[in-house]
């Protein structure tokens, strides 16, 4: 097998890429008639889920139609006069006094409502009274059989003033909903009487359709629990027991479908299904009403639609071959001109490798090739351009790298002789007996050796950073004397902490700048710790100014430019950003008259000490709050 793989690999190209056109065409045509098979599969989902569209609104207007029947009911029976009427009938029938005038007035209610609610599809209203039943279409109603309706009012006396919805008698009279008419007043709730809702069910199934007609004959059929509850007029038994479909299947001599499910052959389909009907092709699908427990199936001629998808077949079989013989034709003329382009790259290819002080020319302008060609072409001469530039680059770096070695030596030099000045600057302070001077310099001195140290960063902590501070703060209180206020609340717990270098600093030497500088009056300074969520929260309070509104988002915008400290500002922000990530770095605002800069950290100990000596711990467990000369709500 790896014999067969070298040989292949010494294969030119052009050979390599005709056995693969003419693999993907033989490929294409054994594929043919599964991708014809895959189209009329897809088709008929097409069709399912139009199918399943329309039945899905169907369903939705059915359930809103029994819906709009519950609330006429619900209407009703809240309604004043007809609990008045309806009283004062049962009250004078227990009495033994006839009633005519309330009985006509309680017919003109029922008329009413009969009339505002009428669609085409609520058949008629029926009230049963004490004494009577009031119809508003006798007809319709006197043609359900009285055994029916006495069956009807005793399910709905049953439900104690529920719903109760009767859907076996569908296909023969419609849709029911009773409901007994309790009295309200003084929550007596004893039956008054019973209204009876009568729908037509092929009303409702012709208004809450639009599929109909759409792919010629179309029928529909309900189901509970494998009993067929409805089925449209064009749905027939023979008397062989067949099942036909037919808009004429009523006058052809055939009987009303009845009885299970199981007898119409529909129990199997779970979503669709083309079946043979009466000699004839039928596109079944099934959905569900939901509320009610049924299921609704319709029945489109499939007769067209296979039609359509011979003439679909017949027409992918031709498309078929028209591109076999298409690729076939135009493969060898593109792959000869792909390989033009290929053997010139690789020519430039070789001329880099034997000199690559020069990008090699290219015999065809590759800048206005959009495929692949013209981006290898360019990837090619940014590459060679690349090289050669880092070849350069990395001959200047040694240069320059040497020579800030001699600098760095000589470098060296200069912050001794500065510590030595300061040292001989001190002791003549000490023999004058100048006290500030000697605070001074050797204040100075902390600071210098402090920001000139290298090489620290990875053990600089709070403690050294506090070091610092103070050494500052001791020259600015010598500076401003009395109108400076200084109060550091953070302890020696804190100290063992590890954090960037000389980040705290200058937002104390911000504080004074802008409370000092700028104004005139006196300026405290307050320096608290927090430890949150395993962070640190460094708090600088200033009063005599006052933060503006997102300063840090300006500086960084440009919409306001810094000047010294507001660069010190934002160089801070975005150094704790570059270091530990987004959710770090320092927020500025105002609260109750200070001016407040809050640098956040991540609270880190060094590796061999786990926890602080003492009471307070290395920050406790993670999550836990700890504080130093800041309230919690800080």
């Amino acid at each position: 097998m790896r014999k067969r793989i070298g040989w292949m690999n010494h294969v030119p190209l052009k050979r390599k890429l005709l056995a693969i056109i003419l693999g993907g065409i033989f490929v294409t045509a054994m594929m043919s008639f599964v991708i014809v098979q895959i189209l009329s599969a897809s088709y008929n989902r097409m069709l399912y889920q139009t199918m399943s569209e329309s039945m899905s609104y169907s369903a939705k207007e059915i359930t809103d139609y029994m819906d709009r029947m519950v609330s006429i009911t619900e209407m009703f029976l809240a309604d004043e006069k007809v609990q008045k009427g309806m009283t004062e009938l049962k009250e004078n029938q227990e009495a033994g006094i006839q009633s005519p005038g309330v009985l006509r007035q309680m017919g003109v209610y029922v008329g009413d409502y009969y009339h505002n609610f009428s669609d085409g599809t609520l058949r008629y209203i029926a009230l049963y009274t004490p004494v009577s039943v009031l119809k508003t279409n006798l007809i319709a109603v006197d043609r359900v059989p009285k055994e029916v309706q006495r069956e009807i009012l005793m399910e709905s006396a049953q439900k104690d003033g529920a719903l109760c919805w009767v859907d076996r008698y569908m296909n023969e009279y419609g849709l029911f909903l009773a409901r007994d008419i309790r009295r309200i007043e003084g929550l007596k709730l004893d039956t008054l009487g019973t209204i009876l809702i009568n729908a037509d069910m092929n009303a409702l199934i012709r208004m809450s359709t639009h599929f109909q007609g759409r792919y010629g004959e179309t029928a529909y059929v309900i189901t509970k629990n494998g009993e067929v509850l409805y089925h449209t007029d064009n749905i027939r038994t023979t008397d062989d027991g067949d099942m036909t479909v037919g808009a004429n299947g009523a006058k052809e001599g055939g009987a009303a479908v009845s009885g299970r499910i199981d007898a119409l052959g529909l129990e199997e389909i779970e979503e669709y299904r083309v079946q043979q009907i009466g000699g004839s092709s039928y596109f079944i699908s099934h959905g569900t009403i939901d509320a009610y427990g049924w299921d609704y199936y319709c029945l489109v001629s499939y007769e067209k639609i296979g039609r359509q998808i011979r003439r679909i077949q017949i027409l992918c079989l031709w498309i078929t071959l028209f591109d076999l013989l298409a690729a076939v034709t135009l493969s060898a003329r593109l792959i000869g001109r792909l390989m033009i382009h290929v053997s010139l790259l690789e020519k430039r290819m070789q001329q880099f490798a034997q000199d690559n002080t020069r990008i090699p020319e290219a015999a065809y302008d590759y800048a206005v090739r959009g495929d692949e060609i013209g981006t290898l072409n360019r990837q090619f001469d940014e590459m060679s351009g690349t090289i050669i530039r880092l070849i350069q680059e990395n001959y200047v770096n040694e240069l320059l790298k040497k020579e800030a070695q001699i600098r760095a030596l000589e470098n060296q030099i200069n912050p001794h002789f500065l510590y030595n000045t300061l040292d001989s600057i001190k002791w003549r302070a000490v023999l004058a007996g100048e006290k500030d001077i000697q605070d001074m310099v050797e204040a100075l001195g902390t600071l210098l050796r402090t920001s000139l140290r290298s090489g620290e960063e990875r053990d600089y902590t709070v403690g050294r950073e506090m070091v610092l501070i103070s050494s500052y703060i001791t020259i600015q209180k010598l500076r401003y004397e009395s109108r400076l206020a200084f109060e550091n609340q953070i302890g020696e717990e804190w100290h063992p902490y590890r954090i960037p270098k000389m980040i705290i600093q200058p937002l104390i030497e911000n504080a004074i700048f802008y409370g000092l500088e700028v104004s005139v009056e006196e300026c405290s300074i307050l320096l608290a710790i927090k430890k949150t969520d395993g962070n640190l929260h460094f708090f600088v309070r200033n009063t005599g100014s006052e933060m503006e509104d997102d300063l840090l988002e300006k500086l960084e915008n440009g919409e306001i430019r810094p000047h010294g400290h507001g660069v010190g500002l934002l160089n801070i922000h975005k150094r704790i950003r570059m270091q530990y990530g987004e959710a770090y770095g320092l927020r500025l605002y105002n609260e109750d008259d200070y001016a407040v800069a809050e640098l956040v950290v991540p609270a880190v100990l060094p590796e061999r000490q786990e926890a602080l000596p003492g009471k307070a711990q290395a920050g406790g467990t993670p999550g836990e709050e700890q504080t130093g000369g800041i309230p919690d709500e800080a």
